[in-house]
């Protein structure tokens, strides 16, 4: 069976998606099925003969979240800072470890300290989608152009250390 390619990006770091309405659900029965790219985030359909994996029946997310640990600052006003821990990320959003949570709904900004880059990438605008105990998930809303390629280079990164070691990242 061949490897999928993002059309847009041409990197293999695709997932499967979930179908979104009843021509994608037509689609399917004839093995078209939608994939996510976890860089670029082009969402995409192809011909498919294997069965996508059926992550999604648990985890609905369209982008995978991978484990990391980075330094983060959170800014819900301009008084107001937050420092915390960045467990896990994707282009699309992460997990915030820090003793001051935010309530559910709650607007911020969020700067990312890379390990491997000295400039801090910028989320402009990010909500708090999920609050648990000492963590919060956290959905990007507005990344600048460059942070957010910087971002998709850092997650790059991470799916390459994956890929290479994939018994770290089980």
């Amino acid at each position: 069976m061949k490897t999928l390619y993002c059309p847009s990006c041409g990197t293999p770091f695709v997932r499967a998606t979930y179908n979104e309405g009843t021509v994608e659900k037509m689609l399917s029965r004839f093995n078209v099925h939608p994939f996510r790219c976890q860089l670029c985030s082009r969402r995409f359909h192809t011909f498919w003969t294997k069965v996508p994996d059926a992550t999604h029946s648990v985890d609905r997310r369209q982008y995978k979240r991978l484990p990391v640990s980075l330094h983060a600052e959170a800014f819900p006003d301009a008084t107001h800072r937050i420092r915390g821990r960045i467990t896990d990320i994707s282009v699309d959003g992460c997990t915030v470890e820090t003793s001051e949570l935010l309530p559910l709904g709650t607007f911020m900004g969020i700067m990312i300290k890379p390990a491997s880059d000295n400039a801090a990438i910028t989320v402009e605008t990010a909500a708090v989608c999920s609050v648990r105990k000492e963590s919060m998930g956290v959905h990007f809303l507005e990344l600048p152009s460059g942070d957010k390629y910087r971002l998709s280079q850092v997650i790059l990164s991470l799916l390459v250390g994956q890929s290479v070691h994939p018994n770290l990242f089980s």
